[in-house]
């Protein structure tokens, strides 16, 4: 430990880092693990009035995570975008002195805000002494490399007082001294923070939940029934040949991020991205039959990227369309691959037919496609579907009736 050895002796610092410890194995959540470390160091006789924490974190829009703890005033959490966490020319950066500690790496930095502290070097700085703060102290960990994952690996913690001469040495000596403790309890709950937004983003949220409950084994399945959606963008191919490289991504970000946010503020299971192809499903719940959430899914789509088109289409931008097809059946869902390389997704004969009935969007022009089975479960949703006809699927013994929606329900 780093501290100064004023703290050697202070069993303060003792009993602290045994909280910071039980803190760190007991809660899962940083801000309870900084409410806690806040309170513990008041009881032990140090002015906190502030404490704030905030680390690197692997996140596919948040660059960092932060929480500050005020006395009187409790938690708060936020956070900074990936692109800001490195703008240091920032205006959120250049208000703080934390642009100084990280961008010269230095290992602390202090401002006794009621002693020598001149107004006007950091807007914060300036907000904290108008709210009676007196003293402001930072530390900077920095983490090995291979000891946590992300660009970046660390974590900085600030504490403010509320005494009249700020801190005296022993209390500085005492922050050291529970700095690093705090920083390991820290790095353990955000890696498990990391791991399950990692997780649920590249596998979606019941297949995240269900593999880091310990789904993990090869082979290990089960039977589900549910709406099956396949779903892909017209001339897709064809805009990957004539569209520059940034165009083609910024296109199929935004058309995908369209129907993958519709999709899951309707319960739908996002299970695979397959170049423009989304395959998802609707799995049987209590609180609603899933064909009905499915049917609302596609209709909102649907709605949302013909005003996504639209826009693009005045900006000059090109545009594409959504072909959904939708069916139910009973289909395996679970660990399926090698050894040491897995997919958790669904499979079966009725994902197969999912996929052919998807591919008869464009010789039916229709936006959706809906299955037989689909149809004769639907129960009150049926309603809101019109039959298209008989037709013969490749590769499906049996030709079946087809539905989409009525488009004047």
């Amino acid at each position: 430990m780093d501290a100064d050895e004023s703290s050697a002796d202070d069993p303060r610092a003792s009993r602290v880092a045994r909280a910071i410890v039980e803190a760190g194995i007991g809660v899962a959540d940083p801000g309870e693990l900084v409410r806690r470390v806040a309170e513990c160091l008041r009881a032990e006789g140090v002015p906190l009035g502030r404490l704030w924490v905030g680390a690197d974190i692997l996140h596919p829009t948040i660059g960092a995570r932060t929480v500050s703890w005020a006395h009187g005033r409790g938690l708060e959490a936020t956070g900074f975008g990936r692109t800001e966490r490195h703008d240091f020319d920032n205006p959120i950066w250049r208000a703080t002195p934390l642009r100084v500690l990280l961008s010269e790496r230095l290992p602390e930095l202090r401002r006794r805000l009621a002693v020598d502290y001149e107004p006007g070097e950091f807007a914060l700085l300036d907000a904290l002494r108008e709210a009676g703060l007196t003293d402001y102290f930072a530390r900077a960990v920095r983490f090995p490399p291979g000891t946590t994952v992300g660009e970046d690996a660390g974590m900085v913690v600030t504490f403010a007082s509320t005494a009249p001469a700020g801190f005296t040495e022993g209390e500085i000596a005492l922050l050291r001294a529970v700095t690093q403790p705090l920083a390991l309890a820290w790095r353990s709950i955000i890696l498990l923070d990391a791991l399950r937004a990692v997780t649920a983003t590249y596998l979606g949220a019941d297949p995240a939940a269900r593999v880091l409950a310990g789904r993990i084994a090869r082979g290990e399945v089960e039977a589900i029934r549910a709406v099956i959606w396949f779903s892909d963008l017209e001339g897709f191919t064809a805009l990957s040949d004539s569209l520059p490289r940034d165009r083609l991504v910024a296109l199929l970000n935004v058309y995908a991020g369209t129907v993958l946010d519709t999709l899951t503020r309707h319960g739908g299971e996002v299970l695979k991205l397959m170049g423009d192809g989304v395959l998802a499903i609707f799995p049987f719940a209590a609180d609603r039959a899933p064909c009905g959430r499915a049917l609302d899914a596609a209709t909102a789509t649907l709605r949302a990227i013909d005003e996504l088109s639209a826009a693009r289409r005045a900006a000059g931008e090109p545009v594409t369309r959504l072909f959904v097809g939708l069916h139910l059946g009973e289909v395996l869902y679970g660990n399926i691959g090698s050894a040491d390389r897995l997919d958790f997704t669904v499979l079966g004969p009725a994902v197969n037919e999912a996929a052919r009935i998807e591919r008869m969007c464009r010789s039916l022009e229709q936006p959706v496609v809906v299955s037989a089975s689909f149809a004769a479960e639907a129960g009150p949703d049926r309603g809101r579907l019109v039959s298209l006809g008989r037709y013969a699927l490749r590769g499906v013994a049996r030709a079946q009736e087809l539905f989409t929606l009525d488009p004047v329900v």
